[in-house]
């Protein structure tokens, strides 16, 4: 065999060793099976409101480094899941199929699966932005060391949807519903300037 086929299939085997390397030292704890059950529990019970890309609008998104920082542990999220949604049949999808959609939750966040199943002894040790984390930056390295162009930032884009649709619930981490304030009234955009010394009515008056 010639030499540089010899360098090329070694560098190849060098190149999965370390990919996969990375993939096992960055794995979060849950399966690609439950990852996979959870996108279709997901896709079933969720998507309608939280997106079928978990960006919401009519509900709260759950993509995003500051959704995954919120809920700080799979457990966290799971806590709130299982009792709370969906608004339909709030708790009622069961134990696995709640820790399926935390999974796909983790996964689609760019968490790597491992060979540990999430479970409900494990989950509080499992951190949403730490293994999100891990995992993207995994992703990246691997792709650089495929030749790829590095990514601006490996950390996913904070979600811009409203975090309002709550059901009544307070997020982790953040105001109850009745601490919440109003959306400030926007200023008028016609100058108010030339009244005579009078002043003018308002929309609200």
């Amino acid at each position: 065999m010639p030499f540089n086929s010899l360098r090329s299939t070694a560098s190849a085997a060098i190149l999965a060793l370390s990919v996969m390397g990375a993939s096992s030292s960055m794995a979060a704890g849950f399966t690609a099976e439950q990852a996979d059950a959870g996108q279709t529990a997901y896709n079933s019970n969720c998507a309608q409101c939280h997106g079928r890309q978990l960006e919401g609008p009519d509900a709260p998104g759950l993509f995003g480094s500051d959704v995954m920082q919120n809920w700080d542990t799979a457990g966290g999220i799971y806590d709130f899941i299982s009792v709370a949604m969906p608004p339909s049949a709030p708790g009622k999808l069961g134990e696995d199929t709640y820790l399926n959609i935390v999974a796909y939750i983790m996964q689609f966040n760019g968490a790597a699966p491992g060979d540990a199943p999430l479970t409900t002894d494990t989950m509080a040790s499992v951190s949403l932005s730490a293994e999100t984390a891990a995992g993207a930056a995994s992703m990246a390295a691997a792709a650089l060391d495929a030749g790829g162009a590095a990514t601006a930032d490996a950390t996913p884009a904070a979600t811009a949807v409203p975090q309002a649709f709550t059901w009544g619930k307070q997020l982790p981490g953040g105001l109850a519903p009745e601490q919440m304030a109003p959306a400030a009234a926007a200023a008028p955009s016609v100058p108010q300037a030339f009244t005579w010394g009078q002043t003018l009515p308002s929309v609200a008056n």
